[in-house]
């Protein structure tokens, strides 16, 4: 039988805590050659009535142990949304408000098909992990402090999962709307008991805070390098968050991986053009130690107190793999989903 996997069961069935182990060794793995994934592929076409455009997006990848693969796709309408902030990627599936992502999750030992989950805690809870792990590796072992920029879906996983690699006691987080900063301090103090402050200029919010993330979904950077200071560790969502000029104030720069995003646009040459200047990944030209060779022991983590350490969490497959399989073994074992006869997605081919 196959599983499927809503939000709500894996939610009841999910935590961070253990996230975070589970992408940990799926990360070792990927740094002693036990693991793999292609990087994020979007295919992008201009022809949507209701947006922009539309995309199609997919990652793979596998572990060894559990032996393991994920496919997970999403099916997008994008809009660019212009306001004083700035320019904001929006996304939806039929109609604003809805989406569409799912993960396949296969037995490698045999090529079954296990479940099917949708994406949508998975994806927030397989990226805050992988921030969790860099940051149980690269920020200092007495950092106490946290400075978010942006305050929605991806800072609360960021949140949770710093929370559960290291002592925190105070918060700052400045977003462009006051409600949305004001909300997010008054659950995390809440939820975290620690001092949590909103504040209104993104500089308060980065300066002097042991742990610096940038959670948005802007398209331009947000960062400003004269903010940094000596000892951070940083930590972004997306890579066009960061600067150019901000990787020379870093003084270690470490990925998930050096694979980039591939993009791939059609249409006339005018809406390539459009589309190829809203598509901006960011700098992935640089090669950076990887947060793999890290956990191997192939490469150090932090050095000293005093380096400013950047992680650019780029998406790889894997980590569908490892979560997707923690959210299965719990589902079986609390008897959770709903079950789909295996043999609908099998077939046998005569010749």
């Amino acid at each position: 039988m196959v599983l499927l996997l809503d939000n709500d069961v894996t939610e009841r069935v999910l935590d961070m805590a253990d996230a975070v182990p589970v992408i940990e060794d799926a990360f070792t793995q990927l740094g002693t050659g036990n693991a793999a994934f292609y990087p994020l592929a979007e295919l992008v076409s201009p022809t949507a009535g209701a947006g922009d455009c539309y995309t199609w997006g997919s990652h793979i990848g596998a572990v060894r142990d559990p032996p393991r693969l994920a496919f997970r796709f999403k099916s997008d309408v994008v809009r660019w949304e212009e306001s004083a902030a700035g320019t904001t990627r929006e996304k939806f599936n039929g109609e604003p408000g809805t989406f569409m992502g799912f993960v396949l999750l296969f037995d490698t030992t045999d090529g079954t098909l296990l479940a099917m989950l949708n994406d949508g805690v998975v994806q927030h809870v397989r990226v805050g992990a992988t921030a969790g792990v860099a940051c149980d590796h690269l920020a200092r072992e007495d950092a106490t402090s946290v400075g978010f920029l942006g305050s929605g879906g991806m800072a609360h996983a960021y949140l949770e999962a710093f929370d559960a690699v290291r002592d925190l006691t105070e918060l700052r987080v400045y977003s462009p709307t006051a409600e949305h900063r004001e909300a997010f301090a008054r659950e995390a103090a809440e939820t975290y008991d620690l001092e949590a402050t909103a504040v209104d200029d993104p500089a308060e919010a980065a300066r002097d805070v042991d742990v610096l993330a940038t959670c948005t979904n802007a398209s331009q950077p947000v960062l400003d390098p004269a903010w940094l200071t000596p000892g951070q560790f940083v930590v972004n969502v997306r890579a066009i968050e960061i600067p150019p000029a901000a990787l020379d104030r870093f003084d270690r720069r470490l990925a998930t991986s050096n694979e980039p995003y591939e993009t791939r646009l059609f249409g006339t040459p005018e809406e390539r053009a459009f589309l190829e200047s809203k598509f901006d990944h960011g700098d992935q030209t640089t090669a950076f130690d990887t947060l793999g060779e890290v956990l191997a022991g192939a490469v150090p983590g932090r050095t000293d107190d005093e380096e400013v350490v950047y992680f650019d969490n780029r998406a790889a497959g894997l980590q569908f793999a490892a979560v997707g399989d923690l959210v299965y073994r719990r589902a079986v074992e609390a008897g959770l989903g709903t079950a789909i006869p295996l043999d609908w997605f099998q077939q046998q081919v005569k010749n």
